[in-house]
């Protein structure tokens, strides 16, 4: 049976695409194919975070469907919106289910029928993950301890699950000995791993530092800020190390407290404003990136500038910026919604801040010198996950850390010299 796959959404899902194929290769009667015209089978590891997402997907599904494909929707999808695609799919693979999905398609395909354990071991996973390239995604968590009112993703990832620590440690280990240089580490919320098993990130993370031996580094994946308090101290103390990336990912998604409140997001704008502060204090060349909602159903004109105003006072190196969508099984989708002209002005007004911001805090860094990993051809990551282009010397070699002094500048990169 001859199966191809694509997959979308966010690093976590990327890392359930690769087990996906790796716990199909486990079967020898399953066969991958790279050509869609040569599948019998597609499987398709969905994403439904946003609404034009969503219709990528279904979009997607339906033209498998008319090119006679047997088709496997797995991912955030089957869980989260079942209704929609449970008509289109000949299968369907929940998103702690990944690791099955060699089992479930041979079962399924060879006699119709369905096995689906009751108690998923989420840490079954991990053995399905191979390391491949100069950089793996190093999923930690599953689902979140968080409430927001517009989050689909929580539908469709649960409640936090951790992994076992002790666990990644081994694949992290596996993995630089395999020669991955750049780890990232991936959740729905990082800053709460562990919090259902008695340890923390930080824990997680010094453990690595301390065992892992080799030149590499990890990008610590996006933290909810009304848990980041709790483990502030140890974590700052982890990001002096060279092996952790310079790069924090904390959305703000309102710069309003009354939006924060109505979204559920469990922290004040200035308990915010003091997180980034300590990281900009005490990690030098910060790469700050945040998320922003507009058009959110209670965001008033006021309560946008707002935003607007805390996004110049703290400046983020870069902005995700998104305009609100209702998500189904959602609180907010309920609110009476605001009108799709005013998100769309929202949203290009905050693009244009966007770019000036990062433009100004690019510009910041010509003159400097930033360590890169070498990721292709005059073309890298700095140590705080910034996009470094550079002059290509014959002596270079992909996957080597070399020192780059930034020349110039761009809104979304920069540029260097090499030196000696």
């Amino acid at each position: 049976m001859k199966i191809y796959i694509e997959g979308y959404g966010c690093t976590l899902n990327t890392a359930d695409t690769k087990i996906i194929k790796n716990s199909l290769k486990s079967f020898k009667d399953l066969q991958i194919v790279d050509n869609l015209e040569d599948a019998d089978v597609v499987v398709i590891n969905t994403c439904v975070v946003r609404l034009e997402t969503e219709n990528r997907m279904l979009s997607r599904i339906e033209y498998f469907r008319s090119l006679n494909k047997k088709v496997v929707v797995a991912g955030c999808m089957p869980k989260a919106l079942k209704e929609k695609v449970i008509d289109k799919a000949d299968l369907l693979i929940m998103p702690r289910e990944a690791h099955l999905s060699g089992e479930m398609i041979y079962r399924y395909f060879r006699d119709k029928t369905v096995s689906r354990p009751l108690n998923v071991n989420i840490n079954e996973k991990l053995k399905y993950l191979k390391p491949e390239g100069l950089i793996m995604p190093l999923p930690i968590a599953e689902g979140c301890v968080g409430r927001c009112t517009y989050c689909i993703v929580k539908v469709a990832r649960g409640d936090l699950l951790s992994y076992d620590r002790d666990l990644l440690v081994k694949k992290a280990k596996e993995y630089v000995d395999s020669g991955v240089k750049h780890i990232l580490i991936t959740a729905q919320d990082t800053a709460c791993y562990g919090f259902d098993k008695g340890y923390t990130l930080p824990d997680l993370l010094n453990d690595i530092i301390s065992s892992v031996e080799g030149t590499y580094t990890m990008r610590i994946g996006m933290m909810h800020a009304k848990n980041v308090p709790k483990i502030l101290d140890d974590l700052l103390e982890c990001y002096r190390s060279d092996k952790v990336a310079k790069f924090l990912h904390l959305p703000l998604q309102s710069g309003d407290d009354k939006v924060l409140k109505d979204m559920k997001r469990d922290y004040t704008v200035d308990e915010f404003i003091d997180i980034v502060k300590e990281f900009k204090r005490k990690v030098k060349d910060l790469n700050f990136n945040t998320d922003i909602i507009v058009g959110f159903p209670t965001e008033s004109e006021e309560n946008f500038e707002n935003t607007l105003e805390v996004l110049r006072k703290i400046k983020p190196d870069y902005i995700h910026g998104a305009k609100f969508t209702p998500r189904r099984h959602t609180l907010a989708s309920k609110m009476k919604q605001i009108d799709t002209k005013i998100r769309k002005m929202r949203s290009r007004i905050l693009d244009r801040l966007r770019r000036e911001l990062s433009y100004e805090n690019n510009r910041k860094y010509i003159g400097k010198t930033l360590r890169v990993l070498i990721t292709e051809k005059g073309k890298g990551i700095a140590h705080n996950c910034k996009v470094v282009k550079f002059n290509w010397e014959d002596d270079l070699k992909v996957g080597d850390f070399i020192d780059v002094k930034i020349t110039d500048a761009k809104t979304f990169g920069l540029f260097g010299e090499v030196l000696c």
